[in-house]
């Protein structure tokens, strides 16, 4: 699909759905990979409560296009201190957080993501649907904070660690 028309495309989706007139206007002309993942990034609520854009969507569109802005879809991520990032469809993911990094990461639909945090790092870890997740903090440093939407499954170990079960599907 051409950039224009993938833009297109994804404004008459988002409308579709009930997105905001800021948002529509941000959906104008052909945006790249990067702005549209950012844009995603940026209004992920809205995203995940309307399922938009689709999984399908995201596969045939986004996969293989955009990872380096840190939007995975069925992907294999194996990084350390990625910065805000969406874990999506069936990812795998061993994450590392070290330093004074700070992060938000988003894993939804199946995906399972190990996350390791220490020194004086701080990721905020949104789990949404049937996703697993391991978290392992070393030290007394850093902070986790986590929201669990869904049927989501979190498994943590060590201190600074702050988990808390929304009891509802999204946001």
């Amino acid at each position: 699909m051409e950039q224009k028309e993938l833009v297109n495309q994804l404004r008459a989706d988002g409308v579709t759905k009930g997105l905001c007139q800021l948002y529509q206007l941000k959906l104008k002309g052909s945006r790249d990979i990067e702005a549209l993942v950012k844009l995603f990034i940026k209004g992920i609520d809205f995203c995940v409560k309307n399922d938009y854009p689709t999984l399908e969507f995201m596969r045939q569109n986004f996969k293989g296009k955009a990872e380096p802005y840190g939007g995975f879809v069925d992907d294999e991520v194996i990084k350390e201190n990625l910065p805000n990032a969406v874990l999506n469809g069936e990812c795998k993911a061993l994450l590392k957080y070290t330093g004074y990094s700070v992060s938000r990461l988003f894993v939804r639909h199946t995906s399972q993501a190990a996350v390791n945090v220490e020194d004086f790092a701080n990721v905020t870890i949104d789990v949404f649907d049937n996703t697993h997740l391991y978290l392992a903090v070393a030290g007394t440093n850093a902070k986790v904070f986590v929201n669990v939407y869904g049927d989501a499954q979190v498994e943590c170990n060590g201190s600074g660690i702050q988990v808390v079960n929304k009891k509802r599907e999204t946001y």
